[in-house]
């Protein structure tokens, strides 16, 4: 079984369940401030009717690690599926662009999850004075785990069709 499959398809539920958690946590961090201050936004308190918002964060954020540990998995699985084949890299395929931007997210991410506690621990008040830095960090922190997913699934599709369609011409 090829092993591109399966690390493109772990590839699109990181970035699937990322922006899930993302828009929980940051449903999660306007409705404790709203709670505190009584100044709620509507489509939060509506939403956290639905389903309760520190539940829906809680299992995202869940969701989100155990997604992680099965993308990381998949691709270094397909890494070393390729190296045992003698798989070349594709020259197309964006390679240091995926790894400048895996040594993005990891730090954004991070500082994103510590901003974010640090934050929700001080309270409702601190909150709402830190909104801008902590919503722009997680929104920021999404947008390069998707980045880097992105560019790793051009990297894996790329690469698979650059050795199937290098082994069809000299058959």
């Amino acid at each position: 079984m090829p092993a591109d499959r399966p690390a493109v398809t772990a590839l699109v539920a990181l970035v699937v369940v990322d922006v899930f958690h993302t828009i929980a946590a940051i449903a999660l961090y306007q409705h404790r401030i709203g709670v505190v201050t009584h100044d709620g936004s509507a489509i939060v308190e509506m939403l956290d009717t639905i389903v309760p918002l520190r539940e829906l964060s809680s299992v995202t954020a869940w969701l989100l690690f155990l997604t992680l540990l099965t993308t990381v998995a998949a691709v270094v699985f397909w890494l070393a599926q390729s190296r045992r084949t003698g798989k070349p890299f594709a020259p197309a395929a964006p390679v240091s662009q995926w790894r400048i931007s895996a040594i993005i997210a990891l730090p954004v991410n991070l500082l994103a999850a510590v901003q974010y506690l640090f934050t929700t621990e001080r309270g409702g008040e601190y909150m709402r004075t830190a909104w801008g830095e902590s919503g722009l960090l997680l929104v920021a922190a999404s947008v390069a785990l998707v980045v880097t997913a992105v560019l790793g699934i051009q990297v894996v599709r790329r690469t698979e069709a650059h050795t199937t369609g290098a082994g069809a011409t000299s058959a």
